[in-house]
């Protein structure tokens, strides 16, 4: 089946649209053109166009979500790995930074210096940060505590 060139066209203009916003992955657009309702031949088309034209790419993109979880918005291997799974990519296997040092970073990153002295609220809420930008319960209670060595004997932290 030979697609027509106006078909191809107007996709390879529409994921460009898309891709000139953020970057998406070569799973991503696919889906997206079907949606908009381009044959499959033509999405095939359109998409190694972008491909070869380097406008798509998924290392490129693999790159610059490491990037982003481990430096600009540090998070837990949980939270990269759902990320990564929807946007269709494999999962990193290795990081460039271990999960424990992404902690501290994010708690510095959103709470700066800790406080001499924290109530029970606080560390709840410090504790929170951790676990919805997806690192375990052990990773954050360790965090917290190279964070903040005042919390070395907080029983919420230690379990008891």
């Amino acid at each position: 089946m030979r697609t027509e060139p106006s078909d191809l066209a107007q996709a390879i203009e529409v994921a460009l649209r898309w891709l000139r916003t953020r970057d998406y992955s070569y799973a991503e657009i696919a889906h997206r053109l079907r949606e908009k309702g381009f044959p499959e031949a033509v999405v095939r088309e359109a998409l190694d166009w972008l491909v070869e034209e380097r406008w798509l790419s998924d290392e490129r993109l693999r790159q610059r979500l490491i990037e982003r979880f481990c430096e600009q918005e540090p998070s837990g291997t949980t939270r990269i790995e759902r990320e990564f799974e929807r946007r269709g990519l494999e999962p990193p296997t290795a990081l460039p930074v271990d999960e424990l040092t992404r902690a501290v970073a994010a708690l510095q990153q959103r709470f700066g210096v800790p406080p001499a002295e924290s109530d029970a609220r606080t560390r709840a809420r410090w504790y929170r940060f951790l676990i919805q930008r997806g690192f375990e319960h052990e990773v954050a209670t360790h965090a917290l505590r190279q964070w903040n060595p005042a919390l070395e004997a907080d029983p919420m932290l230690s379990g008891g």
